[in-house]
């Protein structure tokens, strides 16, 4: 039987079981204020990936956004760490506990064509508002409206 101490002394990843994978990405916005989502799966996103080895965090988000919306690497910079979030996916039939570390990144340009990376179910980027935030967080999955709602709530002035 666990009693509580035991239990304050577990880690997630050691209550459910999984092996556990990192991943990166990140809540870009540009001059005009927006930010970029993508349509992925039917879903409005952010973009992310699982963190190679001898990747840093910060190297993965800038890979990962470039790679998936198609913005230039160049202009991208990460301004700091947001928050982290968790989940659990699948690769083929094993269960993984996923661990995202997301940044703020700025875009230095405005509301630039983007190249979704189809091969990755990614059908669409698009720039977004704040004001029309709210329009797309009922498509969204829990981890990126959670995400969203930090950035609303603590850095924007």
């Amino acid at each position: 039987m666990k009693t509580i101490t035991n239990i304050k002394n577990e880690t997630l990843s050691k209550t459910i079981g999984f092996p556990k994978i990192h991943s990166a990405g990140g809540l870009i916005y540009n001059k005009n204020n927006n930010i970029l989502l993508m349509l992925k799966r039917a879903k409005w996103d952010m973009p992310k990936g699982r963190v190679e080895a001898n990747d840093t965090k910060e190297t993965t988000a800038y890979r990962e956004v470039s790679e998936e919306t198609g913005l230039n690497f160049k202009k991208l910079a990460i301004e700091g760490k947001l928050v982290s979030t968790w989940h659990t996916t699948y690769h083929d039939t094993l269960p993984f506990l996923k661990k995202t570390h997301w940044f703020m990144m700025r875009y230095n340009g405005g509301d630039d064509v983007t190249k979704p990376q189809l091969e990755e179910g990614i059908t669409e980027c698009r720039w977004v508002s704040e004001g029309n935030l709210a329009n797309y967080t009922k498509n969204m999955r829990p981890r990126i409206h959670y995400v969203i709602d930090f950035w609303q709530r603590n850095l924007i002035s």
